[in-house]
């Protein structure tokens, strides 16, 4: 029996407008593809999980498609055909984490020499280029400064800052931002819907949440809890518990006994939580979210906001309960968890320093208003 084809590779984009979170990329490219005016040489940046290779797929079919129109392939020649399954002889994908070394890239430019064998091009698509060696790196220099006229290389990474700079200079770039969890929740609806997995509304907000903007992670998710389910309908309660992770509202409670200064309450909230399963270092991460939300609705001061990823009410109530805030006090509390993350990292006892840091967040914010 065949295996199962994963959620992700079965819902994997097909056409450029089927892309999701990424407008500005997908109209550029749209436009090179209706005037056939493709770069020898591309870099995705951008987060794991966003559509970089993906994206890349597309590119080569739409190089190599026998009936591409107004910049959509047909899907029915042999490019869109062996591209879409990966079998394609003359577009070839090369993991740069797994095959870092000169001697890989020399294969690979010792390839790159000979003619198409099926396509009218040759594509290369390297993933985390980023992770090549210095004389790896050199070597592939070589040939995107003179690549044959067939040879189009589309190079992806999650680091581009280590790129080298004479590299950077010689490919058309694009920067793929993070999914916005509203964009996420709406394509796992749409997958939920096909695949029939009913998970409730705020179940797929919650799915969105976890997979901070990466579709690849929330796809992934909403499999993982599909296939482990038992019930024909999935709660946002049952997704909490699966992953030990902290609802919306809990973490609201926590901020807020934290600015009414209520140490009894706050480790009570703390204490519900650790029994949930939820650990103490999410909870952490939630809370100074919580709070760096809370600082950039300030900045924005009631405009229509684009910094935080939340839905209207969530930021209302963010507004509400931190309205009496100062800049300086939100300042001092980035501080005390920044200082946190590295004693979290050492320290066996994680609940004990959560508990201690937010306590000093209370000490903090009181010795500020004296």
């Amino acid at each position: 029996m065949a295996n199962k084809k994963s959620l992700y590779l079965k819902f994997r984009p097909f056409q450029l407008n089927e892309i999701v979170g990424q407008k500005y990329v997908v109209q550029t490219l749209t436009q090179a593809a209706k005037g056939n005016q493709f770069a020898h040489a591309y870099l995705f940046s951008g987060n794991h999980g966003c559509g970089k290779t993906s994206t890349a797929r597309i590119v080569a079919t739409l190089m190599t498609c026998e009936a591409v129109s107004d910049g959509v392939v047909c899907g029915k020649c042999r490019a869109c055909n062996t591209i879409h399954r990966g079998a394609s002889m003359d577009v070839k994908e090369l993991d740069g984490a797994a095959n870092r070394g000169i001697d890989n890239i020399k294969i690979l430019i010792e390839s790159a020499q000979w003619s198409p064998v099926e396509l009218s091009r040759k594509i290369y698509i390297i993933d985390e280029c980023h992770q090549l060696t210095k004389e790896a790196t050199s070597a592939l220099l070589k040939i995107i400064e003179e690549p044959p006229p067939y040879l189009t290389f589309i190079l992806c990474t999650t680091d581009v800052h280590k790129i080298l700079p004479t590299i950077l200079s010689r490919c058309q770039r694009f920067n793929f931002g993070k999914i916005s969890s509203k964009e996420i929740a709406q394509q796992l609806t749409f997958i939920a819907n096909e695949e029939g997995i009913f998970v409730e509304e705020a179940g797929i907000d919650l799915l969105a949440k976890i997979s901070r903007g990466s579709m690849r992670d929330a796809i992934g998710v909403l499999e993982q809890i599909g296939t482990a389910a038992n019930s024909k309908k999935i709660s946002a309660a049952s997704i909490q518990k699966y992953f030990g992770i902290s609802d919306r509202l809990g973490i609201t409670n926590i901020v807020q006994s934290i600015l009414e200064g209520k140490v009894a309450l706050l480790m009570d909230q703390i204490n519900d939580m650790v029994i949930a399963s939820v650990e103490a270092k999410h909870i952490m991460f939630e809370v100074s979210e919580a709070f760096r939300n809370i600082m950039l609705l300030k900045i924005q001061n009631g405009q229509p906001n684009s910094l935080v990823d939340l839905p209207d009410s969530e930021m209302d109530t963010l507004r509400t309960i931190g309205k009496n805030l100062k800049m300086s006090q939100l300042v001092r509390l980035a501080q005390l968890f920044s200082e946190v993350e590295k004693k979290m990292s050492f320290n066996i006892n994680e609940r004990w320093i959560m508990e201690a840091t937010l306590i000093n967040c209370i000490a903090s914010l009181r010795k500020e208003m004296v």
